[in-house]
C-alpha cells in the first residue's frame, strides 16, 4: 500500500441542468500545487502529474446541502479517478449572492496510474452567483502495492 497526497486548485463553472431541478453540471480545470509521494521509492510509479487536472461532475443540491459524483482526469499521465459523496456537502451564503462550502468525496475507482485507487478527496470552495467557482481539493489516495 502506498499513500499519494496531492493539492489541486480548480477553477470552473457550474450550470443548472434544464428540466432537472436541483441538478448542476460542474466542470473545471486545475493546477496541481503540491504532491507528496508518501512511501514511494524514488523510482516509484507515480510522479507529479504534468498537464494539470480537470473534472466533470453532476451535483444535486437542496436546502444548502449537496451531493456530487463524477470523474477527475489527469491527462498528463493518462490517468483518472471516479469520485462520489457519501455524506452531503454544505454551503453558506456570502455577501452579494456568493457562497462558500466544503465537501468530501470517496474515491470509488481509477484508471491508468491510479488503477485500484481508494481514498478521500476534500474540497473547499467559493462560488459566484454566475456559477463560476474556485475549489481547493486535497487528495489522499491509497494505491495498491
Amino acid at each position: 500500500m502506498t499513500i499519494f497526497t496531492m493539492l489541486v486548485l480548480f477553477e470552473g463553472e457550474g450550470a443548472p441542468m434544464p428540466d432537472a431541478a436541483g441538478f448542476v453540471k460542474s466542470e473545471a480545470t486545475g493546477t496541481i500545487l503540491a504532491v507528496s509521494n508518501d512511501g514511494l521509492p524514488p523510482d516509484g510509479q507515480i510522479e507529479r502529474p504534468e498537464g494539470g487536472a480537470r473534472f466533470s461532475t453532476m451535483v444535486f443540491s437542496r436546502d444548502g446541502r449537496f451531493w456530487e459524483a463524477g470523474r477527475v482526469d489527469f491527462p498528463g499521465i493518462a490517468s483518472h479517478l471516479t469520485v462520489e459523496t457519501i455524506h452531503p456537502g454544505a454551503t453558506a451564503d456570502r455577501l452579494g449572492g456568493a457562497s462558500a462550502g466544503a465537501i468530501a468525496w470517496s474515491v470509488t475507482g481509477g484508471g491508468g496510474r491510479f488503477a485500484g485507487a481508494t481514498g478521500i478527496v476534500t474540497g473547499n470552495f467559493t462560488a459566484q452567483p454566475d456559477g463560476r467557482f474556485l475549489d481547493h481539493q486535497l487528495y489522499k489516495l491509497v494505491l495498491p502495492a
